[in-house]
C-alpha cells in the first residue's frame, strides 16, 4: 500500500504489528522516501597485517577502538559498535525563518548547516553531511565519557562502500509509536589510526569516572580484529538485544559488523581463499553460527551484496555461509 504523506505514513506503522507487517510498509521505496534519514559511523583502527601460518596470526596486530553502548534509558548494555549515530537535519522552513546569528549558532550541531563564505548554509551534499555527522556523533560519544578534547582528522576518514542500505530496525522491532521515528541508510567508515591513539582513548574512558547522566556510551575499547569478527550471533548472555543476541558481547548494528569485516578482507587483500580460511579458522572456535546471511537481511540486502562490500568472489560467501559449528562437527567425525 501507498501513502501520501510522512504523517500517513507514520500513522501507518502506528496501527502495524510491529516486524514484518512493518517492514512491508517500509520496503516500499514510495513509503520509506517519507521517513527516510542518514546516519553515519566510523570505526578506528590500528596495526598491519604481520606474517603467521594461520589467519589470525596474521590477523593479531589488528584491533578496533568501539564503543560499549548503553541503553540511554534503563543504563543496561546495548551492543558494541563503531562511534556513530544519526544525523541531525535542519527542515528548510525553520532554516529560512531563523536569523544568520542564529543559523551560525546551528554549525557544528546540525550535519547540514556550515559555514560558506563565512555565511551559515543549508546543505543536501551526503558527502559533506556524512563526514559532519561522524564528526559530531564522535564528539558526542567521547563527552558521554567525559573525554572532551579529542578531535578526528576528518581529511582522513574513509567510506567503506555498502550502497542503499538499511537500518530499518527500530522503526520496524522497537518503536511505540510515540513522537517521530526515521527509516536510516547509514554510512560506513573507517579511520586509521596508532595503537597509542587507542590505548589513550580506552585509558582515558576508564580513568574519568564523571560520565554524563544517561549516557550512551558505557566505555571506549580496544578489540582484537578476529574477535570483533566473530562478534554477531551470539544468542546467549543476561542481557539480550531485541532480536536475542548477547548486549554485552555482540555488534548492535549489522552494518558496523560488516565494516569490520571489510577491514579484515582489505588487510588479506580482498585474497578469496584467504577471507574463506579466516571464516573457517572463526567458526572453529565460536559455538555460534556466524551468518552473513543473517546479517543482509537485516539490512535489506543479500549475499551477493556481501561479496561486492568485501570485494571477494560471491561464490567464496556462499562457501562461508556454509561453515558452521554443525558442519564442521559432521566433518570432525567423518575424518
Amino acid at each position: 500500500m501507498f501513502f501520501n504523506s510522512r504523517q500517513e505514513v507514520l500513522q501507518a506503522l502506528r496501527n502495524a504489528p510491529k516486524g514484518q507487517e512493518r517492514l512491508n510498509i517500509l520496503n516500499q521505496k514510495h513509503n520509506r522516501d517519507f521517513i527516510k534519514n542518514s546516519g553515519a559511523n566510523v570505526t578506528l583502527v590500528s596495526g598491519k597485517i604481520s606474517s603467521g601460518k594461520t589467519i589470525k596470526e596474521q590477523l593479531r596486530n589488528l584491533n578496533l577502538g568501539l564503543i560499549a553502548r548503553l541503553n540511554a534509558k534503563t543504563g543496561t548494555p546495548d551492543g558494541i559498535g563503531a562511534m556513530g549515530g544519526l544525523a541531525e537535519r535542519t527542515p528548510e522552513e525553520e532554516f529560512y525563518h531563523l536569523n544568520q546569528d542564529e543559523r551560525r549558532q546551528l554549525v557544528g550541531l546540525r550535519d547540514d548547516v556550515i559555514l560558506q563564505n563565512d555565511s551559515p548554509v543549508l546543505i543536501n551534499d551526503i558527502n559533506l553531511i556524512r563526514i559532519n555527522n561522524v564528526l559530531r556523533e564522535t564528539r558526542e560519544e567521547l563527552e558521554n565519557l567525559g573525554i572532551t578534547d579529542f578531535k578526528l582528522p576528518a581529511e582522513k576518514i574513509k567510506l567503506i562502500n555498502m550502497p542503499d542500505i538499511r537500518d530499518d530496525n527500530y522503526a520496524a522491532n522497537i518503536w511505540n509509536g510515540k513522537g517521530n521515528v526515521w527509516a536510516i541508510t547509514p554510512y560506513c567508515h573507517v579511520l586509521q589510526c596508532s595503537a597509542e591513539t587507542l590505548q589513550t582513548l580506552a585509558q582515558r574512558s576508564q580513568d574519568i569516572k564523571q560520565h554524563q547522566e544517561h549516557s550512551e556510551a558505557a566505555e571506549f575499547k580496544i578489540v582484537p580484529l578476529f574477535t570483533a569478527l566473530k562478534s554477531y550471533g551470539n544468542h546467549s548472555g543476561k542481557n539480550r538485544l531485541e532480536d536475542g543476541r548477547n548486549a554485552q558481547t555482540d555488534y548492535r548494528y549489522p552494518h558496523e559488523w560488516l565494516a569490520a569485516w571489510f577491514i579484515a578482507s582489505a588487510a588479506l587483500n580482498h585474497d578469496d581463499n584467504a577471507v574463506l580460511c579466516l571464516m573457517t579458522e572463526l567458526q572453529q572456535e565460536t559455538p555460534w553460527n556466524i551468518s552473513f546471511n543473517a546479517a543482509a537481511q537485516k539490512m535489506g540486502k543479500d549475499l551477493a551484496f556481501i561479496a561486492d562490500v568485501l570485494k571477494i568472489d560471491p561464490q567464496i560467501v556462499q562457501k562461508m555461509e556454509q561453515i558452521s559449528p554443525q558442519a564442521l562437527s559432521v566433518m570432525n567425525i567423518t575424518r
